[in-house]
Formats: structure tokens, C-alpha cells, sequence
């Protein structure tokens, strides 16, 4: 009886670290607040300004970041070491917000683009796109 005891103890210690352990792990994508300009992918890149290539329907634009919220300090730390936060990821979404993202009038303007980021799958989700006031 006294075996069973500190085996069903030992058993209940150890599912409760299992458990503790899995809930530690991130939830799914971090969601995000970007302020940044969209410029053309035609023009010419720039050394002396912080750019990423991002692709927006398939299609290449450079987007120069001014502002990422919801970052924690160290994955603001992770991004600034591995390089730009959103190089080479894809932007999707629904397809008015895509193309709201691509209209005329919001190239070389300031805009503010919310939606999830997965790190993993180089995939930006966005949700909402609108000029910065």
C-alpha cells in the first residue's frame, strides 16, 4: 500500500511538471503593430536606411520599418541580432486589406499594419492596414 502511495505521488509530481512545461511554450505567432513606408520595389534599395523586401500578393516591395509594438525586449533583442524583423516574409490577409496595403495612395506614406507574425513560417497575417495620423 505504502508503494503505491509514493508511486502515485511520484506520478502526480511528474505529470504536473509535464503540464507546467508545455504551458511555458509560445502560444502561436506574435501578434504585431508595424509603422513603417511602403516604397516600389523598382526603386533603388538604400544602404544607409533600414529596409526589408517584403512580398505583398507575390509581389516584392521594400518596407522601411519605423515602429514594431508588441514585441517583448527579447524578441526585439532576437530580431535586431538575426537582422530585419520582416526580410523576406509574406504578407496575406483578406483580400480588401491586401489591397488597401497596395494602393497608390499609400505608397510613400506612413501606415500602420496590425496582424500576426510567424517567425518560423516567414508569414505575416495581416489584419489592418491604414495611414498613420
Amino acid at each position: 500500500m505504502k508503494q503505491v502511495t509514493i508511486s502515485a505521488v511520484l506520478i502526480s509530481c511528474l505529470w504536473i511538471q509535464a503540464v507546467h512545461a508545455q504551458s511555458s511554450a509560445p502560444s502561436g505567432p506574435a501578434t504585431l503593430r508595424v509603422t513603417g513606408t511602403m516604397l516600389p520595389f523598382e526603386d533603388q534599395k538604400r544602404e544607409d536606411v533600414a529596409m526589408a523586401t517584403i512580398f505583398v500578393q507575390d509581389k516584392p516591395w521594400y518596407f522601411r520599418i519605423g515602429k514594431v509594438e508588441g514585441l517583448s525586449g527579447e524578441e526585439r533583442d532576437q530580431a535586431v541580432k538575426e537582422g530585419a524583423l520582416l526580410e523576406q516574409v509574406r504578407f496575406q490577409g483578406p483580400e480588401g486589406v491586401m489591397r488597401r496595403l497596395q494602393k497608390a495612395n499609400l505608397v510613400g506614406k506612413l501606415v500602420v499594419i496590425e496582424g500576426k507574425l510567424d517567425s518560423k513560417g516567414r508569414q505575416f497575417l495581416v489584419s489592418s492596414v491604414e495611414e498613420a495620423k
